[in-house]
């Protein structure tokens, strides 16, 4: 078959089988789910690949676990030792006999991109073959020069990036790069102090690729996804249907930078960002957040672009999905390790969560996946799952109670973490497959309900009110590479609460929300009457509410765009912090005018005593106290077209619900006010999808509280129940009233501990 023909028609089948229910209608899916909806774990390769473990390894995933597939994952460390090795002739004639495997059982198989994780060394080739494509970081050499006076000096060493005198008294930034000449800088330095500083791009001595580079991850793609399609073409679109790429992004402080940043910056913008640099270190003055924010955005566009764009861009063109995910995905601060967690998935067909370590951990930025989903229209959202949980903890309740929580978030397949080939040393935890003797008798049913539940919250579109909008300019203005390399991942402003809000929506005043970037409300978004909506073509969504949280920084272009919403009636909540600085340069007296327009006057902001710092993330749970659910002000203005601003300084869940139930008195689901639920660190959470022409919503908890209360449905609905546990489908007690002129649907709705519930209605 041509290649062309053949790789038009592998995406096309992959278009369709993620927005139709496979083998037949829903209903009858819904019984008997696909096996292409089925988990498909990670399959450990820590030992010796012979066809009889082969064929006896995916036997048992199969006919045991209930799995629809695996995902082989190579190791060569500290996790195992995979025999044959990574790449070798050898290597490539087992995995040949997996996919045969597979295929022969029906079986799908997920390309693993590289040697265990985190993704990007080609098993240690890249530096072996292509060392000057490996992993960069940004230097400085910094001297104070007291002028007038003669100054010169040799330059670092690595590849110049640029020279900048600094005045600390006045700001005045001078940049030096032309006074270079053959490695060696002359100035006739001024009157007054100066700093010089010198930046260079250095190797790391990371065996990674960079991954902001284009051209050297094509080249990694030579050494890997091109060495799989050469040897197994006929595989790719029908066996392998996706790929996985694991953690790409930066691990540990290592200022993270490539040589064509200035080159790519000055084609894009059409200035140099040299005179910029100085702000990744210290405090330049007024300038100092946009300065921030345009490099280190600019960077989350060269990451977006690298590795994720371009193996995305190989994928489809050999007729897979692209998947994957970067390090701390969930963490707050994305700046330090993947540069913008919304950004990061523009070019990847399933956006892939992880969710691992712990139950809990991480949950405040599970949302930020989907979203991310939902902002570029893509139908699929993975959840790598279960990873480093303790092996003594984890049961069968564990597997459904953390499954609960990621399908409420958005997620429609899952990847377990995982099936081991040697079952005798399991590095990291814990064993999920037909090999142990405590979950296999559990495999089957959380397998059968796993893809229930993908079925359904595949496609479609996700219906909310509310947006939230992604602070991250703030946290772009706020960083800076001198802050503390222990609070990776965690260094964010004091005030940057969008997680907290985050999951006291999720999980206790149970609305519904979309985190949107600020580049996809300026560019994807539209004001239509009081509404907001996103211009999508399966995933618009229209929001009566907007949510800016905490943050001194914002976007001119997406507050302006939220100005006008406020101005034509709609509703915008701020917590903590109200914005008071652009994150462009020569718009802070705009940024301040539209706020005070909005919120008027307000005291200003005090921070907290103690500087932020890395919290215990298991205090990250569900349990909240009771000041949390007491009554906090908050201040209201209105303006003449029904518009409302809300300021909350302190957001509680009281003050969270009291501002949503005035902005909001008719949600799209609404829940008995006084319900908590949240023993065994779970919560009780809902999605609502449109699909197909019905209204699916999905109930779930994770606790182990029992639930019993009345559900409010916007819209006169005539709804089923359908359990994805048992694949029974019963009619739904209800009644129909009115509220604020709107019809209601009340739902009597019941729910045992770790347990979900769909309401199906047409």
């Amino acid at each position: 078959m041509n290649i062309r023909l053949f790789v038009c028609l592998s995406l096309l089948s992959l278009v369709l089988t993620a927005n139709a229910a496979p083998g037949g209608s829903l209903e009858t899916s819904f019984q008997h789910p696909p096996a292409a909806l089925r988990p498909m774990p990670l399959l450990w390769l820590n030992g010796t690949l012979t066809p009889t473990e082969i064929q006896s390894q995916l036997q048992g995933a199969r006919d045991q676990s209930g799995f629809g597939g695996v995902a082989p994952l190579p190791l060569e460390g500290r996790y195992g030792h995979t025999l044959p090795k990574y790449l070798t002739d050898d290597y490539f004639a087992r995995y040949g006999d997996i996919l045969n495997t597979a295929r022969e059982l029906g079986m799908e198989v997920i390309l693993y991109d590289d040697e265990g994780f985190p993704s990007g060394s080609a098993g240690g080739r890249m530096m072996k073959l292509f060392p000057d494509d490996t992993l960069k970081r940004l230097d400085k050499v910094e001297e104070e020069v007291q002028g007038p006076t003669n100054y010169s000096r040799d330059l670092p060493a690595g590849a110049l990036m640029g020279v900048v005198a600094m005045n600390p008294q006045t700001w005045q930034r001078i940049d030096l790069t032309t006074n270079v000449s053959a490695s060696h800088l002359t100035w006739q330095a001024p009157a007054g102090a100066w700093k010089v500083m010198l930046f260079t791009c250095v190797a790391t001595g990371n065996q990674l690729v960079d991954f902001m580079s284009p051209e050297a991850v094509d080249k990694l793609i030579t050494l890997t996804y091109g060495e799989y399609f050469k040897r197994f073409p006929e595989h790719f679109g029908s066996t392998i249907h996706r790929n996985f790429f694991d953690d790409v992004g930066f691990h540990g402080k290592v200022r993270p930078w490539t040589t064509a940043f200035n080159e790519k910056f000055q084609k894009q913008y059409g200035v140099s960002p040299v005179p910029l640099y100085p702000a990744l270190w210290r405090d330049i003055g007024p300038d100092t957040e946009a300065a921030r924010v345009a490099l280190f955005a600019f960077r989350a566009e060269l990451l977006a672009e690298g590795y994720p764009g371009r193996v995305g861009e190989w994928c489809r063109a050999h007729g897979i999905q692209s998947e994957g995910h970067p390090p701390g995905n969930y963490d707050p601060c994305p700046v330090d390790i993947h540069c913008d967690t919304l950004k990061f998935y523009r070019h990847v067909d399933i956006p892939l969560m992880d969710a691992i370590f712990y139950h809990g951990h991480g949950r405040p930025g599970f949302k930020l996946i989907s979203s991310a989903a939902t902002m570029y229209d893509r139908p699929l959202v993975a959840a790598e799952e279960y990873g480093a949980y303790a092996e003594k903890d984890f049961d069968s309740v564990m597997l459904y109670r953390t499954g609960l929580e990621l399908f409420a978030r958005g997620v429609n397949r899952v990847i377990p973490h995982g099936q081991w080939l040697d079952p005798e040393h399991v590095r990291p935890p814990p064993l999920i497959s037909h090999l142990s003797a405590k979950l296999l008798p559990s495999l089957p049913g959380y397998s059968e309900w796993s893809a229930r539940c993908s079925l359904m919250l595949q496609g479609g579109r996700p219906v909310v009110d509310i947006a939230m909008l992604y602070p991250i300019a703030a946290m772009e203005a706020y960083y800076n590479f001198n802050l503390p390399e222990r609070n990776w991942g965690f260094n964010v402003p004091p005030e940057c609460d969008y997680q907290r809000v985050s999951d006291k929506l999720t999980c206790h005043v149970r609305r519904d929300f979309t985190f949107l970037h600020p580049d996809a409300l300026a560019a994807q978004c539209t004001r239509q009457g009081v509404t907001l909506r996103l211009n999508n073509a399966t995933n618009w969504q229209e929001y009566q509410a907007v949510i800016i949280p905490g943050g001194k920084v914002i976007p001119w272009e997406s507050l302006k765009i939220t100005k006008d919403f406020y101005d034509h009636g709609g509703k915008v909540i701020a917590t903590t912090r109200l914005p008071e600085k652009s994150a462009e340069f020569g718009h802070d007296a705009d940024v301040q005018s539209a706020i005070a327009e909005m919120f008027g006057s307000v005291p200003a902001y005090v921070a907290p005593s103690k500087p932020p710092g890395k919290p215990d993330q298991k205090g990250q749970g569900v349990v909240l106290p009771e000041t949390e659910y007491a009554a906090t002000p908050f201040q209201t203005r209105t303006n003449g077209n029904g518009g409302k601003a809300y300021f909350a300084p302190q957001p509680t869940v009281a003050a969270l619900q009291a501002m949503l139930d005035d902005a909001l008195p008719v949600p799209d689901v609404a829940f008995d006010e006084s319900l908590r639920v949240s023993s065994g660190d779970g919560a009780l959470s809902y999605l609502h999808k449109q699909k197909d022409g019905r209204e699916i919503y999905f109930f779930a908890n994770s606790s182990d509280d029992a639930v019993d209360t009345f559900v409010r449905l916007r819209g006169n609905l005539t709804p089923q129940f359908w359990n994805p546990h048992t694949g029974e489908k019963t009619p739904a007690k209800v009644t129909h009233v009115q509220e604020h002129g709107q019809a209601i649907t009340r739902l009597h709705l019941k729910l045992a501990p770790v347990t979900s519930l769909f309401v199906i209605a047409p």
